[in-house]
């Protein structure tokens, strides 16, 4: 649940938590003169609400908490995932050194190219939710260069053993790449935290103050920092895309110190 969109970060921030508090403003401006109708006993009512409100309030913040947790831990395994990846694309890269040239030189180019297209293609498309497939077919190109070669000789075999066992990490730390593309909370989550917070804006409107100005403070401190936590939450949801995100820094960094060792 992408919420920034095109607009600026500041100002789509602002036009949510605002549009959030001016939502939970109104239903207590909508709510009090019904309470004040049809309650006859103020304080068995406040006494009654109070543990309503003090139930709801636990359940609707563990979900929150939940929530927000599993968004980060999704965000993070994401840039981990980027973060091992680079990193084993640099040891590729080193592993190759031991080989011949005719054999290794390839190689270094094929890895380098990797980089250029996951930086210039793959990444652009995954901050659009596409998965990313420019850099599939330099993949299998990678690894039919790689089994082509025949190692002679023991110091060679364990090279090239290390170099396999690298090439297998790389394809799979990809592949957890490539899926939290579309990673997101479920559908269900997103329905029970909208329908938690129109229920605590209901409640507040339901509780009995006799200054109206105080309850719409009270009212609207709760719904922006209600409205902050759901927002950050729904920037988040998705690791690349959003004003957080994962982006292709780290092998932006690798590219850079590639090139600067291929230079005289």
């Amino acid at each position: 649940m992408i919420l920034t969109g095109a607009l600026p970060l500041g100002l789509s921030l602002t036009l949510f938590v605002g549009g959030f508090v001016l939502a939970s403003c109104l239903i207590v401006v909508a709510l009090r003169p019904v309470v004040r109708r049809h309650v006859d006993d103020p304080a068995q009512w406040d006494r009654v609400l109070g543990h309503v409100i003090g139930s709801f309030g636990v359940f609707f913040g563990i979900l929150l908490a939940l929530v927000a947790v599993s968004v980060y831990q999704n965000y993070t395994a994401a840039r981990q995932a980027a973060l091992r990846e680079a990193g084993q694309i640099t040891a590729l890269y080193r592993g190759t050194t031991g080989l011949p040239e005719q054999v290794g030189g390839p190689i270094q180019d094929t890895l380098k190219e990797y980089l250029r297209v996951v930086i210039e293609e793959d990444w652009p498309n995954q901050r659009r939710g596409a998965l990313p497939e420019a850099s599939t077919a330099i993949v299998d190109e990678l690894e039919r260069q790689i089994y082509a070669y025949e190692p002679v000789g023991p110091q060679q075999a364990a090279e090239f053993s290390q170099l396999l066992s690298t090439f297998d990490d790389f394809v799979k730390t990809r592949r957890e790449r490539i899926d939290a593309t579309v990673l997101e909370l479920p559908t269900l989550f997103w329905v029970a935290i909208w329908v938690g917070a129109a229920v605590n804006a209901v409640l507040i409107g339901l509780i009995i103050v006799k200054s109206r100005r105080l309850h719409l403070v009270m009212a609207g401190m709760l719904a922006l920092f209600i409205g902050l936590v759901i927002f950050a939450t729904a920037d988040m949801d998705r690791p690349y895309q959003g004003s957080i995100s994962v982006g292709p820094g780290p092998f932006e960094r690798v590219m850079d110190q590639l090139e600067h060792r291929s230079d005289p």
